[in-house]
């Protein structure tokens, strides 16, 4: 499994997408995304890898998000890979290692 983690807005829902053709929602403002979303996808080698969008972090989290974003902390608890973003990522470019 593989985790896309960061901080909120920072494009986790469209490197999902691109990945794994998901159609998830993709939206230009804070906690667009407030639950985990899970989707499977074949390497190019046939190895399929479940890939999960996270709720995103931040600063200051506000109290009601709480519960959203220790999702968060257990997706990427289980997870064998974590793909971090940041606002400073100007364009998605994934690769993956499987030793």
């Amino acid at each position: 499994m593989a985790a896309i983690v960061g901080y909120t807005n920072a494009g986790k829902s469209s490197l999902l997408n691109r990945i794994t053709n998901a159609g998830v929602k993709e939206e230009d403002r804070l906690f667009a995304t407030l639950d985990p979303t899970t989707r499977i996808s074949a390497l190019p080698g046939g190895m399929e890898v479940l890939f999960t969008d996270t709720v995103g972090f931040i600063s200051k989290l506000p109290h009601n998000l709480i519960d959203a974003f220790r999702s968060t902390i257990e997706e990427a608890k289980y997870s064998d890979i974590l793909r971090g973003l940041s606002y400073q990522d100007k364009r998605i470019n994934f690769s993956i290692r499987i030793d």
